[in-house]
């Protein structure tokens, strides 16, 4: 919502733009005076950067109707940085009006605005009818915001997908490899050639979510797309006989979602966050090459996300993590199992992975913790951080995760143990916590051994919990 939505201009401004301030008095039949309250309109009298970042949260449609409100306001939507569009909350007429006419109409009027919009947009979405996959307007929308707004971020979903054909994405060669965009989303197509798709080193974020195609097509579309930091797939196959091949020695995120495809090989040496939401038919025919990864076994089990904080956190901008807990990634609808590499003794890890427990849909199935040891030049928890860990839940009150397995554990860090301890007192670990003492030296092996004892004797958030060693 907007700072300032419309809700808050009073309806004496809504009914006389013209003359927002004046007051007046008149008389009914009956001869008593009823009084108009003056309406000083002092948000007209900010700037115009001002009023675009009030206008900035609203829907299209809103912002666009604001230039009635008074010759100030006329122009002022056309600054927005977003365009939001969605045909199928367009209103039909009587609901007499067919189909086809009705979002033609509305079409014709999403060119309009994005026509009368001046300046450059960061971001534009548009959810339309398949009918505009075929009359053109889907790819003169395409150009009119790569190359005439020069938009960052382009979010194209198709309403109501009718089978195959009749979604069909067919665009011009290079359609979005505009220089200035960098992130693209595309829901509920059919991509019959990658043509579209041709040199895009632009991309940084592609999201393809509902989408048909055959195997070596998206591996095509794929390998035109080099500078992917994020690359998230929900693909059904034309053609499953093949390998998806993902190689990109830039991806930092990846989340493959698909029916069953002949193999999947993975090669990303930066990757630091991945899922997998797959259910493997017979063979288990997966290879991935990612070295900064450090759970790779076990994944065709539940869809589940393997994220190396630890890497991450070093990085100046966390790319993958600002996606991952992004409000439009749906990151976490399907996904039941999460492994994580962690260093509790570094602050912005805990907070990290606060941050990713708190955003989880639902029940977690497995929590699996690998606890890393602070490297040289790392930055530790400070007093003030010490108390805030002291005081806050962790990551809160309503997290919960059925089974968790530690590794790497040390018996004699105060950081893990209080993690562990507050998982087993706040309830939120609910069947079983193991942590691993095999393949340690001995010493080192009693350490833990002594420090699990010591948690089996904490109170119990749920009293059936066990805790032990593996």
């Amino acid at each position: 919502m907007s700072l300032f939505p419309l809700s808050a201009l009073t309806t004496s401004q809504l009914h006389h733009p013209t003359n927002p301030m004046t007051a007046s008095s008149s008389s009914d039949a009956r001869g008593d005076q009823i009084l108009v309250d003056t309406v000083e309109d002092r948000i007209s009298e900010l700037p115009d950067d001002v009023l675009v970042r009030i206008l900035k949260d609203m829907t299209t449609e809103d912002v666009v109707k604001t230039s009635v409100l008074s010759q100030r306001w006329k122009d002022v939507w056309k600054k927005v940085p977003y365009l939001i569009f969605d045909m199928q909350k367009a209103t039909i007429p009587n609901n007499m009006e067919p189909l086809v006419v009705h979002s033609d109409r509305v079409a014709d009027s999403i060119t309009e605005v994005i026509n009368n919009h001046k300046g450059h947009l960061a971001g534009c979405t548009i959810r339309h009818y398949y009918h505009q996959c075929h009359d053109g307007v889907l790819e003169t929308w395409i150009r009119l915001l790569t190359l005439q707004k020069q938009t960052r971020a382009l979010s194209l979903s198709n309403l109501h997908a009718n089978g195959r054909g009749l979604n069909l994405l067919e665009l011009s060669p290079n359609a979005f490899s505009h220089p200035m965009l960098v992130s693209l989303f595309l829901s509920l197509y059919d991509i019959e050639t990658p043509h579209a798709f041709n040199q895009c080193h632009n991309l940084m974020i592609l999201k393809l979510d509902s989408i048909f195609a055959e195997v070596d097509v998206l591996n095509t579309v794929i390998a035109s797309c080099p500078s992917l930091k994020v690359l998230v797939l929900h693909v059904l196959w034309y053609n499953a006989r093949a390998c998806l091949k993902i190689r990109n020695n830039n991806l930092k995120l990846l989340h493959v979602a698909s029916t069953f495809v002949d193999c999947i090989e993975v090669s990303a040496a930066l990757l630091d966050i991945f899922s997998i939401d797959y259910i493997f038919d017979g063979e288990y025919n997966f290879v991935i090459d990612a070295p900064r990864l450090l759970f790779t076994t076990n994944m065709e089990r539940l869809p589940s996300l393997n994220y190396n904080i630890s890497c991450d956190a070093q990085e100046m901008e966390n790319f993958g993590n600002k996606f991952l807990l992004s409000r439009d990634a749906n990151y976490f609808r399907r996904l039941k199992c999460l492994a994580v590499a962690v260093n509790v003794m570094n602050w912005k890890e805990v907070e990290m992975l606060r941050d990713v427990l708190v955003s989880w849909n639902g029940i977690m199935r497995e929590l699996d913790i690998l606890f890393k040891d602070k490297e040289e030049g790392e930055t530790s928890i400070d007093g003030a951080q010490e108390t805030m860990w002291e005081e806050n839940l962790f990551p809160n009150a309503d997290f919960r995760v059925k089974v968790v397995w530690m590794f790497n554990f040390s018996g004699s860090n105060e950081k893990q143990f209080e993690l562990a301890s507050r998982f087993i007192t706040q309830g939120t670990v609910m069947k079983k916590m193991m942590i691993m003492s095999s393949s340690v030296p001995a010493k080192e092996k009693l350490d833990i051994e002594a420090a699990v004892a010591k948690l089996m004797k904490l109170p119990k958030g749920n009293k059936k919990l066990h805790i032990g060693c593996f």
